[in-house]
């Protein structure tokens, strides 16, 4: 340290004489220099040093030694929500799992004619429904008050068609709003790396209800489910990612006769009929298997004249001579086996007999 003298002085106080010397002792630790003088910097030198309050982790262990009320004036004055010990996650049900009491189509539907024994009997089948169907027609009346059975088929129809345009289109909001979720894993499901092209080309046979249900699955939630008859001459083909053919044709139109059921949840103000499943009846026929590309496998034949390597050979020989020395090295020779070979002179002696016991 360096001292410095710079002044001193001299008082007389009571006959006394005191000197008191003032000495300013100056070291380079006592003051830092500033390198920002000016004051628009300050706030960035504020800036530089931010106070945080550090967690405390021995909150945890303090919590539990606190009793329930403790923990809720706790909590509170923090303004952490207290911690229930059961958690009701919120539960929201807008489409059921499969169709109420569905409808079975009568076998050779949509091979028979209009004046045919077949299809006068499945005309008077569908008017023993017709009972049901009214009941059920009045339930869907309630919420919706302009229901017809007629006009609605036309606009299932059209939801039917706008649903596989979205589905062509891969736009998934618009799916959303025309079929339910289980069925958007249906119609989706495998044609991921695939291009589906889907035309409706025209309706054989006008599209018409042949079934409606209704009930209540939850308390105070009611849902309708509606079933339609539509034959129709339809184009689908699906590519694979290569662009090769696996399915279908794109100029030839095939007839299609499906049962869609549509379903609504009529509590629910701001809900739409949409696609809910198809009905596949027992006695329908299988459809046409996909046709899938695979990799050409590289084969050798035995007999194509292939040019060999002498050095690769020569290992290969070397190899199979030491297998055959390993093998022949296994076999014990006839002296070290654990039973030895019997001799003739030994199955000629006739078998000894051995007493067990006392003699």
């Amino acid at each position: 340290m360096a001292l410095n003298l710079f002044r001193s002085s001299l008082l007389i106080t009571n006959n006394r004489q005191l000197i008191i010397t003032l000495i300013n002792i100056r070291t380079h630790f006592t003051k830092t220099p500033s390198h920002h003088t000016k004051a628009k910097w300050r706030p960035f030198r504020r800036a530089k040093i931010l106070d945080i309050d550090l967690p405390d982790f021995d909150k945890d262990r303090k919590l539990r030694s606190y009793t329930l009320q403790e923990q809720r004036e706790f909590l509170k004055r923090e303004g952490i929500p207290p911690v229930r010990s059961t958690e009701y996650k919120p539960l929201y049900i807008d489409a059921s799992t499969e169709a109420f009491e569905a409808y079975v189509p009568p076998e050779g539907d949509g091979k028979a004619t209009l004046m045919s024994k077949d299809r006068l009997n499945q005309f008077y089948t569908s008017l023993k429904k017709n009972l049901a169907t009214r009941k059920h027609s009045s339930t869907i009346r309630k919420y919706e008050p302009d229901f017809e059975p007629l006009l609605f088929a036309d606009i299932a129809q059209q939801r039917y068609i706008d649903a596989h345009q979205a589905l062509m289109d891969r736009d998934e909001e618009r799916l959303i709003q025309l079929v339910t979720p289980g069925s958007l894993a249906q119609m989706s499901r495998g044609l991921r790396y695939k291009t589906l092209h889907w035309k409706w080309v025209e309706e054989i046979e006008p599209s018409y209800v042949v079934a409606i249900k209704s009930g209540e699955i939850l308390k105070g939630m009611t849902m309708a489910q509606i079933t339609v008859r539509m034959h129709s001459k339809q184009i689908c083909t699906i590519y694979d990612r290569f662009g090769r053919l696996m399915f279908g044709n794109e100029t030839l139109p095939k007839d299609v006769l499906e049962y869609i059921v549509f379903e609504r949840v009529l509590t629910l103000s701001y809900s739409q009929w949409r696609v809910h499943s198809k009905i596949l009846p027992s006695w329908l026929p299988p459809s046409d298997p996909l046709l899938y590309t695979f990799e050409k496998p590289n084969i050798k034949y035995i007999d194509e004249d292939i040019p060999t390597d002498p050095i690769e050979d020569e290992k290969k020989r070397e190899h199979i001579a030491k297998e055959q020395d390993t093998t022949t090295k296994t076999i014990p020779a006839p002296n070290e086996l654990k039973t030895p070979i019997p001799t003739l002179s030994d199955i000629s002696q006739p078998n000894k007999k051995r007493t067990i016991g006392y003699t």
